[in-house]
């Protein structure tokens, strides 16, 4: 288990997850969106060596090679209402949660005005 202390080394965390799991799932394009600026910042101007999680900026950029087409990108957490709120479903759960055709009924609403 790693053991994390900032909220940027939980958004990195989550971000390499993300991208190990659309590698897992064969996509070849992938946007990653996060609220964290400093993260997104330092996937996209290779500027978190001395960071705490540098390593795993690193590790982010390395799998991000098997994509054609990978990018990251900064989204205000007010404009990310989804990911705020399967934030918070996700700690009613030990083990990982994977939605790949129909998201649960309390997310419709968030996903369709998320689109608009």
């Amino acid at each position: 288990m790693v053991l994390t202390h900032t909220v940027a080394e939980m958004e990195a965390l989550a971000c390499q997850k993300a991208i190990e799991f659309a590698a897992e799932i064969g996509l070849q394009r992938v946007i990653v969106e996060g609220d964290s600026a400093m993260v997104i910042n330092a996937l996209n101007q290779n500027s978190a060596g001395f960071s705490s999680y540098g390593v795993v900026i690193e590790d982010i950029r390395s799998l991000a090679l098997a994509f054609e087409s990978c990018v990251f990108a900064h989204t205000s957490r007010v404009c990310n209402s989804v990911a705020d709120a399967m934030a918070k479903k996700a700690k009613a759960f030990r083990n990982a949660q994977v939605w790949l055709n129909d998201p649960p009924d309390d997310l419709v609403s968030l996903l369709l005005f998320d689109v608009h």
